[in-house]
C-alpha cells in the first residue's frame, strides 16, 4: 500500500511528465495554466499564468500584488489551476491555498527574467491605464539608459506565489471519453488518497 507522501509525489511527477511531454511535442505555452481566483466577495475571475516550477512544496507562479489577481490572492488566498494541452488530449486541475513567497524566492526568479521584461514591469504596472502610443517604449529606453549595465532591481510589487495543492485531478479529454480519470485528494487528516472516477 502506497504512503500518503508517495501518492502526492506520484501526482506531481505525473503532472511534470505531462508538461515535459507537451514541451517535447512543441506545444506552445506548455507551462501555462488558467488561474482562477475570487475576491473577498466571492466574485470569480480567471486568466492564464506561467507556472515556473512544479515542486513538492507546490506550484510556483508570479503576480503583481497591485494587479487584480494579486489583490485577490492577498484578500482570498485560495485558487484553482487548470492545465490543458489540446495536442495531448489531457487536462489537469488543481486547487488549494496560495502562499506568498519570501523576498529571496521572488528575487531569485526575477533575476532569471529577460531584461526587457524586467524593465517593462517598472514602466507598465499590470492593470493600470496604458500610456499614449510610443510612450511606453520611450520610458523603457529612458530607464535602460539610467541603469546602464546595472541589473534591473525587482519591482517590489512583483512577487512569487505558491499554490499548495489539496486536490489534483487528471482528466483526459479525448473522445470517446473512456480514458482513465484520476483524482488525488488531501483529506481532513492531512493524508493523500487516490481514486478512479468515471470520465
Amino acid at each position: 500500500m502506497k504512503s500518503s507522501e508517495a501518492i502526492y509525489r506520484e501526482a506531481l511527477a505525473q503532472l511534470q511528465r505531462l508538461i515535459e511531454q507537451a514541451t517535447a511535442q512543441g506545444v506552445e505555452e506548455a507551462h501555462a495554466a488558467a488561474l482562477a481566483t475570487a475576491d473577498r466577495y466571492a466574485h470569480p475571475s480567471v486568466r492564464m499564468v506561467y507556472i515556473v516550477a512544479v515542486e513538492e512544496a507546490g506550484l510556483l507562479f508570479f503576480a503583481n500584488t497591485e494587479s487584480g489577481k494579486g489583490q485577490q490572492l492577498i484578500d482570498n488566498p485560495r485558487a484553482s489551476l487548470c492545465f490543458f494541452w489540446r495536442e495531448l488530449q489531457e487536462q489537469v486541475t488543481l486547487e488549494g491555498d496560495v502562499i506568498r513567497q519570501s523576498v529571496e524566492t521572488s528575487d531569485n526568479y526575477w533575476r532569471k527574467r529577460p531584461r526587457e521584461t524586467q524593465l517593462a514591469a517598472w514602466v507598465l504596472p499590470q492593470g493600470t491605464p496604458a500610456p499614449e502610443k510610443g510612450e511606453s517604449r520611450r520610458q523603457v529606453r529612458q530607464l535602460e539608459q539610467a541603469l546602464g549595465f546595472e541589473p534591473v532591481p525587482r519591482s517590489p510589487n512583483w512577487c512569487a506565489f505558491r499554490l499548495q495543492p489539496e486536490r489534483i485531478e487528471f482528466w483526459p479529454s479525448g473522445w470517446p471519453r473512456m480514458r482513465e480519470r484520476v483524482r488525488y485528494l488531501k483529506q481532513a487528516d492531512g493524508l493523500w488518497s487516490e481514486a478512479l472516477l468515471s470520465p
